[in-house]
């Protein structure tokens, strides 16, 4: 399990907030009953998690806590039991609508990337004591561990930055320092940078890292990108699983049923011990995607997925201790 405390996280206030919340705002202290899961539209992984976030209640033997559903498409203004539920928002937009609620009514988004998370909280106002995340980012420290797991004779690496992601220049650049990894950066600032920035970090760099970014990585993008590197002979590793799939050569990610684990476990611990909801978080379990055809075809020789999981398992266990 990890939970990532240098990544992600430059909030100032929370050492702060903790005790400002409990002093000012008392119900937050009050146990809720319920959880309220808003869906910014009825998709298949939205629903998936539905089902498996109801599945580990079960698992972790919790029936008090109530669970309903409300999909964004039929009401733009969700209703819950101010005070005494627990919200869980799916998506973006789901986050941004329950951002406008009770500010004592605690949220918890989900399938938000980190700057999204970040300009809601910003212009919500609201706190971290009740309004948190897991994020839909891998922790960077962790994309470079399986840089080092499948390369481990790795020593550069580039990496491609557009608008929404290059606010996180240092944080990868210091990801990359301790995993002694020198990480070169490119920043795209329009579309047609894209190509000739590539080129030149595959000229001077062992693999790319992607980080998602709407202006980079895109369905219009992702072939140039792969056939480009293809072309240099360098590895992508990417983000997803769908990206792995597309020719990327392996990734780390977080299934729906790992997403909902993560969040039955802090809606139990958090409703048997109410008060504030922990920090916002990178997906603390995930998967392993490896394409073996691309491996074979850039000569990169890797042992099966299930034995490299585990080695990164073990790795991530002993750097986090």
């Amino acid at each position: 399990m990890y939970t990532d405390s240098n990544d992600h996280f430059l909030f100032k206030k929370i050492a702060l907030l903790a005790l400002g919340i409990i002093l000012c705002c008392p119900a937050l202290s009050q146990a809720y009953t319920g959880v309220t899961i808003i869906l910014s539209a009825p998709s298949q992984a939205y629903l998936e998690f539905v089902h498996h976030f109801r599945e580990e209640l079960i698992l972790t033997k919790n029936t008090a806590l109530r669970v309903k559903v409300i999909d964004l498409r039929e009401t733009k203004r969700p209703v819950v039991a101010e005070n005494s539920e627990l919200v869980i928002a799916l998506g973006v937009k789901a986050l941004e609508a329950a951002s406008k609620l009770n500010y004592s009514t605690p949220v918890l988004g989900l399938y938000t990337p980190l700057p999204s998370f970040n300009g809601l909280l910003a212009a919500s106002g609201r706190d971290l004591g009740n309004f948190s995340a897991i994020f839909l980012d891998q922790p960077y420290s962790r994309q470079l561990l399986l840089i080092k797991t499948l390369l481990p004779d790795v020593k550069n690496v580039g990496v491609m930055l557009g608008k929404t992601s290059s606010q996180y220049n240092k944080l990868i650049r210091d990801a990359g320092e301790k995993k002694a990894i020198n990480i070169s950066i490119e920043t795209i600032n329009q579309e047609s940078e894209l190509i000739p920035k590539l080129q030149k970090l595959l000229e001077n760099n062992d693999a790319l890292m992607a980080i998602p970014d709407p202006l980079v990585y895109s369905r219009e993008t992702a072939q140039p990108i792969l056939l480009t590197t293809y072309q240099h002979q360098k590895p992508v590793f990417g983000y997803s699983h769908s990206y792995v799939r597309a020719g990327a050569l392996a990734a780390v990610y977080s299934k729906t049923k790992q997403y909902a684990k993560q969040a039955a476990e802090i809606a139990v611990k958090t409703q048997a011990a109410p008060g504030l909801l922990p920090p916002p978080q990178t997906p603390r379990y995930f998967s392993l995607s490896i394409n073996y055809q691309v491996a074979r075809s850039l000569n990169v020789i890797l042992a099966d997925k299930e034995r490299l999981y585990k080695k990164l398992l073990e790795a991530e266990a002993t750097q986090n201790e």
